[in-house]
């Protein structure tokens, strides 16, 4: 899944993997029931290409381990230290459900 993919509703077969990919860093995609859709062994980088550009966080995969609903949360600020907050523009929050089947 990606963030294009904001308010779906995918449908997954138990045992089946869900990689969250595409997420500017330091977005990190969370599941809100592990024990629905756990999270998985995920590799430690970060892509920035070419440099100077968006830099894009590593993907993030997700086990169907039980039958049920869990949604697939990302939230990122786009703004902070450098940069005074102003609501809603300054943050992303994708969220995807899944129902593992």
């Amino acid at each position: 899944m990606t963030p294009a993919q904001n308010g779906m509703t995918i449908h997954v077969a138990l045992g089946q993997e869900v990689t969250a990919e595409m997420f500017p860093w330091p977005a990190q995609p969370k599941s809100t029931n592990p024990a629905v859709l756990e999270p998985g062994i995920s590799p430690m980088y970060i892509a920035c290409r070419p440099p100077g550009s968006a830099c894009m966080g590593p993907p993030m995969t997700f086990v169907a381990r039980a039958r049920g609903t869990a949604q697939i949360v990302v939230h990122r600020d786009m703004c902070g230290e450098a940069r005074r907050c102003v609501p809603p523009a300054d943050w992303t929050d994708v969220r995807v459900t899944i129902v593992v089947g």
